[in-house]
């Protein structure tokens, strides 16, 4: 019977909002006037958290492999494995927690989602866009073979096969380790024809240096991004408005179905009517979500773009640094598709993202101001002549 009662009261507190479990990673609890134990933050595991869960929404960390290894290499997070490690299914729990994005969900007691009394570390949105990336299709494991000595492999692929580039150290006569870049696959032309690191790396290296744009021409895109993000801010308020409209809306189906849940009799149309209900309630609490996060910036221009446009002004700056999580995160975010090895002609310029491409066109362009003698004014014509209607030569 205490069993019972104790369950009975644990219920009705998370319906209320508490989680009333051992607090996970990142949080704590703290008595708060008016709600007793409260998860709050729990500092600094919660940034550290955040950050991991951030990174895997944004694309930072490619794979759950790497949120593992950054998790890792944080000395405050804790570790359940000899050597500094954790496993990997707690990285997969922390991933598909709705605690982190302030969400009581729990069908195993029959609670729907609901909004939580505590603070998320993360936003709703930012949770669906993990969810989403963890229902696509499964990525390779990590390869313990990627290590500092070859940054590129597996980003350089051959030209003859199509293959990617394997690596090797080889051992001399004399006992000196020299580094190579080599065709494995069977049946090419170049199987096993090695080539030096410094030739494949210092190639791609100047395609790397050649991606910094001018200063004036970075000037210009800083002013285009500023002027995006102006308009961007003032059409805030329109689609504010139009969320908290719709929101009123789900929230009269939610009243409404409810009606109807308690004049049904039968059980399996009360539970098609709490399905409905289920997925009516987390469209609205996504929505709201947005609405707030949208009433104003959490940081300004400057804060927002400082890394990106750092990392845009001189990506080689970053690869310079030689650490290989950020020269794998520049692989992925300057080029968007691995490069091409010619022995004949060297590190082929692989396709760039769009940034980079946009930089690019613009470098490209011969902007100059037309002469103004040969500007004409266009000839206003009647409706019935449009079609008859030539532009100046």
């Amino acid at each position: 019977k205490n069993g019972e009662q104790t369950k009975n009261r644990m219920r009705g507190r998370l319906m209320n909002g508490y989680w009333c479990f051992q607090s996970p990673v990142g949080y704590r609890y703290e008595k708060q006037p008016g709600h007793g134990k409260l998860l709050v933050r729990d500092e600094p595991c919660a940034s550290i958290v955040q950050e991991a869960l951030e990174g895997y929404a944004a694309g930072r960390f490619e794979s759950q492999a790497e949120v593992k290894r950054f998790l890792e290499s944080q000395p405050a997070f804790p570790k359940d494995l000899p050597g500094g490690q954790i496993r990997q299914q707690r990285v997969t729990d922390l991933l598909a927690r709705p605690l982190y994005a302030g969400m009581i969900d729990l069908p195993d007691w029959a609670i729907p989602p609901r909004e939580g009394k505590h603070d998320g570390l993360i936003s709703l949105a930012t949770y669906e866009k993990i969810q989403a990336r963890r229902n696509v299709l499964t990525k390779a494991p990590s390869r313990p073979d990627i290590r500092e000595d070859f940054p590129l492999r597996g980003f350089v692929h051959c030209s003859e096969c199509g293959y990617a580039l394997t690596s090797c150290w080889s051992t001399s006569s004399t006992g000196v380790k020299h580094p190579y870049y080599l065709c494995h696959h069977k049946g090419c032309s170049a199987y096993r024809k090695s080539v030096r690191r410094d030739v494949v790396e210092g190639a791609f290296e100047d395609i790397l240096k050649r991606l910094t744009p001018s200063e004036k021409l970075f000037e210009l895109v800083t002013t285009m991004f500023r002027s995006a993000w102006d308009q961007r801010t003032a059409q805030i308020a329109e689609q504010t408005a139009h969320a908290q409209k719709y929101i009123a809306g789900l929230s009269k189906q939610i009243d409404a179905l409810l009606d109807r849940i308690v004049e049904a009799e039968s059980p399996t149309v009360i539970s098609a009517y709490e399905k409905k209900i289920a997925k009516l309630e987390r469209e609205r609490l996504l929505l709201a979500d947005q609405a707030r996060s949208a009433d104003q910036p959490k940081h300004s221009f400057d804060e927002m773009f400082e890394l990106a446009f750092g990392f845009l002004a001189n990506p080689w700056k970053l690869w310079e640094s030689g650490q290989l999580t950020l020269r794998r995160m520049v692989l992925r975010l300057a080029f968007a598709e691995p490069a091409v090895y010619d022995r004949n002609t060297g590190v082929r310029t692989p396709k760039t993202t769009i940034p980079f491409n946009v930089l690019g066109e613009l470098t490209m362009q011969n902007c100059e101001l037309v002469r103004s003698r040969r500007l004409e004014l266009p000839r206003v014509l009647p409706h019935s002549d449009l079609n008859a209607a030539r532009l100046p030569i």
